[in-house]
């Protein structure tokens, strides 16, 4: 008896515990969800019953005039911003409040927990100023022979494959991804490798091993319940990256660096910009202002001065360059694979848009007379850019960011009306749901790539396109990215028809769990051009 009415009272807190703060946004006056004990509003993800966003875009809809709604995040408090003009005083000129991402990301993993996306306060302001100096216009120029050779080898492969195959099918996101695992490594790591040609790639393994770490099914396990209860996560030791994937990252970063500093040895790679950033050897240059506004790059970010000058970085650690490496390779090889297969996706279901963008490709062939592409002629190609930022805003990379608060922060709803925002509580923004929404982009399901064109982008309001997030801690590699995909799609066009074929699904859904991954295969025919 007296265990049975230890394990009541027990049961008895633990509920009151998970339901401590369930009265909270009713206390504030703010429009919130109704929340469950312990999962609070995540009880469709736990499920694994729809994605995320399609749990939130009704909320999206139902509270938008509110300007922001009360989530639960399992137990803790957090909020959604629906608003353009909070999201742009949010992350950009009151930055100061909201500079670091929810530690609830940060707890899953030891390497993604140094990597720039997860670092917090000063350790991120360092190593973002470190790190900026890499992704400038001039260091894009000095890396972009690489892709561009990737990209050339990528389409002489199929050239010969579809000769040989009357009805060339491919899996596109396998396909693609195997073409961003060759560039990033060549232009990131300084090796090549053989992921296109060679379908048992050791190299495509190790790849495949690092997105089942994270994106398979205990992977996903081992996120949700670092999210819903951070401390016994910690407690217990779990970790996302293997041991094979941090030994991997080791190889060629640090034994790498280490290399070519003993031997001195110079290759135009982000290896050798990390190992002259790690010297303190690395300045950022100034752009050329003239030349950058006579490129066409959309969706490229726009890289903030920080106040923070690091030439000292001796004060990183080994794991510290390690994380950097894995989070290069792991956000631009799956954003960029991802990208790229939508794009196509569209351009097959688009057949006239398909048609406009290879006349431009070919007008620029025809200006080239047999040469390579430069960087330049690159990102002079309106159509192109068009044709990609629409693809970012149909299928962007992360419909969801968040911001943890640092410092309270008042929000002013109008009609007299505010929010405090409190410290350690953290607010999202549903990237896709503003990309989708009616109000700001006519037609939002339709792909339509003259939303972007000369006379169509000022129209735009700022706020409302968000592929890569905004601010100060927007994607740093969003330069990169858009490089690798316009190269590839510029090389394929100017070979193939990219088509439906009856393994195409009409429909492309998301997996119903936090990771923003498509549900279904797609696939799609190469066709030589004629």
């Amino acid at each position: 008896m007296f265990y049975l009415i230890l394990f009541s009272v027990i049961v008895y807190l633990l509920y009151k515990w998970a339901i401590k703060d369930h009265d909270y946004f009713d206390k504030i006056g703010l429009a919130y969800e109704k929340p469950y004990p312990l999962v609070g509003n995540m009880l469709d993800i736990v499920l694994q019953r729809k994605p995320l966003m399609d749990m939130i875009e009704p909320n999206y809809y139902r509270h938008k005039k509110d300007k922001i709604f009360g989530f639960f995040n399992f137990t803790r408090v957090s909020y959604y911003i629906l608003d353009p003009e909070i999201i742009k005083k949010i992350t950009i000129k009151d930055f100061d409040h909201f500079v670091n991402h929810s530690d609830e990301i940060t707890n899953a993993d030891n390497v993604f927990n140094r990597s720039l996306f997860a670092l917090h306060d000063k350790e991120w302001k360092d190593m973002r100023s470190t790190l900026s100096p890499i992704f400038t216009s001039s260091k894009m120029k000095m890396m972009y022979g690489h892709l561009s050779d990737q990209a050339t080898n990528f389409v002489k492969h199929y050239e010969e494959k579809a000769k040989k195959e009357d009805n060339l099918i491919v899996e596109a996101l396998d396909t693609f991804a195997r073409f961003t695992a060759d560039g990033i490594a060549t232009s990131v790591f300084g090796f090549q490798t053989d992921c296109v040609v060679n379908k048992n790639s050791e190299t495509y393994k190790i790849v495949q091993k690092m997105l089942h770490d994270f994106l398979g099914t205990i992977g996903v396990l081992k996120t949700v319940f670092s999210f819903g209860f951070p401390k016994i996560y910690n407690m217990l030791g779990l970790q996302i990256t293997s041991r094979e994937i941090y030994d991997f990252f080791k190889r060629v970063v640090i034994d790498v660096m280490d290399e070519r500093d003993r031997k001195n040895i110079f290759r135009p790679d982000v290896i050798q910009l990390l190992l002259q950033a790690k010297k303190g050897q690395l300045k950022t240059e100034k752009e050329n202002e003239l030349n950058e506004k006579e490129l066409t790059n959309f969706a490229a970010n726009i890289e903030y001065d920080l106040g923070s000058k690091i030439n000292d970085a001796s004060h990183f650690t080994q794991d510290d360059w390690i994380a950097q490496g894995f989070i290069f390779f792991f956000a631009g090889f799956d954003t960029t694979s991802n990208l790229l297969q939508m794009t196509c996706y569209e351009l097959a279901m688009n057949v006239d848009i398909q048609r406009e963008l290879q006349e431009e490709v070919d007008e620029q062939l025809n200006l080239l007379d047999g040469k390579t592409i430069s960087y330049e002629a690159l990102h002079k190609m309106k159509f192109l850019d068009m044709v990609i930022s629409e693809a970012l805003r149909l299928w962007v990379p992360a419909p969801q960011v968040d911001r943890a608060c640092t410092k309270d922060y008042d929000i002013e709803l109008g009609n007299g009306r505010s929010v405090t925002i409190k410290k350690g509580q953290v607010i999202n923004i549903p990237i896709q749901c503003v990309h989708h929404d009616p109000e700001y982009f006519p037609e939002p399901k339709k792909f339509n790539p003259y939303r972007f064109s000369d006379e169509n982008k000022d129209s735009i309001i700022p706020g409302t396109y968000l592929p890569f997030g905004m601010g100060p801690r927007i994607c740093i590699g969003s330069r990169f990215a858009l490089m690798e995909a316009k190269l590839l799609m510029f090389n394929l066009m100017s070979k193939f028809n990219v088509e439906k074929c009856d393994k195409t699904p009409e429909k492309v859904t998301y997996e119903p769990n936090l990771f923003f991954r498509i549900k279904e295969k797609i696939y799609l025919r190469f066709k030589l051009r004629k």
